[in-house]
């Protein structure tokens, strides 16, 4: 696994995260693949956050909404299209954000 974190950000105590080719960078909210920007919204930047701080974890989906959502409830079809959003955000990555027939999200190796 080749995730590495870095100093926290003063202002939102969250560490900068690298997984492969993908950093986010916690002070301006965005990410870099490569040399690439990709711009995130506020839910997209934190998802990556959560799946990225896990590394190569599997989490239950319902963590994932847990995280993001607190106790609001939040259909299943939310949390798909953010999927979806990142998913072709972060086209040239080396990985797949993957939901598993168990409904459990991942980072997937390509």
């Amino acid at each position: 696994m080749n995730m590495h974190a870095y100093d926290n950000d003063k202002a939102t105590g969250e560490k900068q995260l690298s997984f492969r080719n993908l950093t986010l960078d916690p002070q301006n909210r965005f990410a870099l693949v490569d040399d690439r920007k990709i711009e995130l919204t506020k839910t997209e930047y934190k998802i990556l956050y959560f799946l990225l701080s896990g590394g190569k974890r599997i989490y239950p989906r319902e963590q994932l909404v847990e995280y993001i959502w607190g106790d609001v409830e939040v259909a299943n079809k939310t949390v798909n299209t953010h999927l979806t959003h990142l998913r072709h955000k972060t086209k040239g990555v080396d990985f797949r954000i993957r939901i598993n027939r168990n409904n459990q999200i991942c980072l997937h190796d390509l």
